[in-house]
């Protein structure tokens, strides 16, 4: 039993040791991050913006979202941004955090060096609702009915 108890505190140990930090621990705590190199998970999002040789990728983690600063020949390893019609990919990066970028008029950034995995996204299938359709097309009758009501009663007086 020992041994179990040993063995369930080091799997826990190990895991908040080794915990990637995530985009919303970076933003709400800058200071404790601020020009360390870490490895970071994200969806990416939005557009690939590039910039010469560089690109701004913005990730999030569900909950805030970054801009990664990244030489170009690495975002155009990203295939899927996320959108209405796409998941995004999902990154895992290296690089070096940025509190308060100097190149950047002071914004927040993560400076990457390296994409280590790309985990694909891919297009997002709509489920048309049927229900929604019949109610749809069960209350356009109904308009078109009191509109028509409409004006043949008010066009005799």
């Amino acid at each position: 039993m020992k041994d179990l108890a040993f063995f369930v505190f080091m799997i826990f140990f190990v895991s908040v040791i080794f915990a990637m930090p995530t985009i919303s621990d970076m933003i709400n705590n800058p200071s404790t991050y601020d020009g360390k190199f870490l490895t970071v998970q994200g969806q990416a999002v939005g557009s690939i913006m590039r910039r010469g040789d560089y690109a701004w990728v913005n990730m999030t983690d569900g909950s805030q979202t970054l801009g990664f600063w990244m030489p170009y020949s690495l975002a155009t390893q990203i295939k899927y941004t996320a959108s209405y019609n796409f998941k995004g990919d999902l990154l895992t990066v290296e690089g070096t955090f940025v509190a308060m970028s100097l190149k950047h008029d002071g914004d927040m950034e993560f400076d990457v060096s390296k994409i280590v995995k790309i985990v694909p996204g891919g297009r997002i299938a709509h489920k048309i609702d049927l229900d929604k359709v019949i109610f749809l097309i069960f209350l356009s009758l109904i308009v078109s009915l009191l509109w028509i009501l409409k004006k043949r009663i008010f066009s005799k007086v």
